[in-house]
């Protein structure tokens, strides 16, 4: 790579002379205010056409991929970007990016995981960025030593030109955390600082940076066979995720006061049934709740109408949202919607799931997604994960041995009640966690469970999961008592002896219109996806 530098040294040193200065304080991205401690950097690569503001967010907190930064590194030393066949089968010639790409890897910056795949979507490390940027320019040795990157590490060398070159100084604490993933913040940092160093432009060696201390605290609170989470943000920010039962809802507000919780930044229902909204109707009475996200999936039930009031008298924001989208919580978190769905046949499938991600940590939060949906969900988004809240209370029609190869927690933290109905966590699932190593923590054993982590390492304040037998998945289980709200009666159209099994409820639907309730012989569980004991009961129009 190294033949490359005359003739870069020259052209950025020519094309410096028509760049646009710097310095001016204008605010191109939302999320990065001219106070932003890499404002500089992200303006530098804007101005030298590295990176784009066709977005108005630039994604500060978002780590990057080996896509990306090949990209970036591609055109900051002006390699041809003119999409083409690669030889990797995970990047063909349709990838815009797929030029950019291949010239990289020929260029000798980035290498293909395999002769044959180049693993675009995989993330970076700050190490691995090190390599990189030390391969695309000519940085004298140095000799600065960090002590979590000792002679022999694959990124020894390239840290320690890195620091010669003045584009690091590694942390505070004598570390450089060759293993922690780089945010599109820091990576504009490193090349910003490369291709100033490439054009003789004089560079202040940055300060050595503080280790991240700030702490975020997620709590699993226990409201029994139901969800609640709340999640306390490195600068203070609250969500609360769910809110179990109605008879939960004072021990919920309880827990909240305990926490010192003032006021709720936002309230999540993530889809409606009575064991995830009834205790937020409480939750609503005693906090200012600035902003409501809801699934917009609609439920025919009292308790969620008395759910909609309250936040109609709460005067809340109220936020519908779609797949992709972020919640803006807090600045130094990425909260991303992987899925929601208001038109879903079952409530449960109509769950928000979100990945809330610190630095090198992240949560994944499933709502009650069948294992169908998990499917669709790791088709589209990375949903790689270090604590997983398992789907459906652990229940076996989610959390499909696939769907957690893919998550790979090292963590699980299943939400249910002892002795439940239902058998929850089954049997198949306890062996699916533990097939991909997963630590298993229930609410059910140790009460409210609270994960803490600064971004880098977590914590979780229980003991690992005793694995008892549970009812078996394929045994029905005794049916709870239904809330006592109107259903109306079912009108079968077939004699009971002809009742056949039905795959969904929309085959069932066609012989019972209405639905029907757990006495019924054509009631199955599977398709009483909020438990009040009505299956397939019709959505309101």
């Amino acid at each position: 790579m190294k033949r490359y530098f005359a003739l870069l040294l020259t052209f950025l040193l020519a094309f410096s002379l028509y760049l646009p200065s710097n310095t001016q304080a204008e605010v191109v991205f939302n999320d990065v205010p001219t106070s932003h401690s890499q404002y500089g950097d992200i303006m530098y690569l804007l101005d030298t056409g590295v990176i784009s503001s066709v977005s108005k967010n630039f994604g500060v907190n978002d780590i990057v991929t080996r896509e990306e930064v090949a990209v970036m590194v591609a055109k900051a030393i002006r390699l041809d970007g003119t999409p083409r066949t690669t030889k990797f089968s995970d990047v063909p010639e349709s990838n815009k990016n797929s030029g950019y790409i291949q010239s990289a890897v020929d260029a000798g910056i980035i290498y293909g995981t395999s002769d044959t795949t180049f693993a675009p979507n995989q993330k970076v490390t700050r190490g691995q960025m090190a390599a990189f940027i030390a391969r695309a320019y000519d940085l004298p040795n140095g000799n600065t030593s960090f002590k979590d990157v000792p002679k022999g590490h694959f990124a020894y060398d390239a840290v320690r030109q890195l620091v010669a070159a003045g584009i690091t100084s590694g942390y505070e604490d004598g570390t450089f955390k060759p293993g922690n993933n780089l945010t599109r913040a820091h990576i504009s940092a490193f090349l910003a600082r490369s291709m100033k160093y490439a054009g003789g432009e004089p560079t202040t060696p940055p300060t050595p940076s503080a280790p991240t201390t700030k702490e975020m605290q997620v709590h699993f609170i226990d409201v029994g066979q139901g969800d609640a989470i709340l999640i306390e943000s490195p600068n203070g920010e609250t969500m609360l995720v769910d809110g179990g039962v109605k008879e939960a809802g004072d021990d919920l507000v309880a827990y909240l006061k305990s926490e010192k919780v003032s006021e709720l930044d936002y309230v999540i229902a993530t889809h409606p049934d009575a064991d995830h909204i009834g205790g937020l109707i409480d939750v609503f009475a005693a906090y200012q709740v600035n902003n409501f996200v809801n699934s917009g999936k609609v439920h025919t039930t009292a308790t969620y109408g008395e759910l909609l009031t309250a936040v109609k008298n709460e005067g809340s924001k109220y936020i519908q949202p779609k797949i992709g989208d972020s919640i803006n919580l807090d600045s130094s978190l990425k909260v991303q919607v992987l899925h929601v769905d208001p038109n879903a046949e079952e409530n449960n499938d109509a769950s928000i799931v979100l990945k809330v991600t610190y630095n090198n940590v992240s949560f994944l939060l499933t709502g009650d997604v069948g294992s169908q949906v998990e499917s669709v969900i790791a088709a589209k988004f990375n949903v790689g994960s270090t604590i997983l809240k398992a789907a459906h209370h652990g229940s076996s029609t989610s959390n499909s041995l696939s769907f957690l190869q893919k998550v790979k927690p090292q963590a699980t933290i299943i939400s249910y009640e002892k002795d439940n109905s239902y058998g929850h966590p089954h049997d198949e699932v306890v062996s699916n966690l533990k097939a991909v190593g997963s630590k298993i923590y229930s609410t059910a054993q140790d009460g409210t469970i609270t994960v803490t982590t600064n971004g880098s390492i977590f914590n979780v304040d229980a003991k690992e999961f005793k694995v008892e037998t549970t009812t078996s998945p394929e045994k029905p289980a005794p049916t709870p008592e239904p809330e006592p709200e109107s259903k109306p009666q079912p009108t079968p159209t077939k004699p009971v002896e002809e009742v056949k099994s039905y795959k969904n409820c929309t085959e069932l639907r066609k012989d019972y219109p209405n639905g029907v309730n757990s006495d019924h012989p054509a009631y199955a569980k599977k398709h009483d996806g909020d438990g009040d004991g009505w299956a397939c009961e019709p959505p309101r129009k």
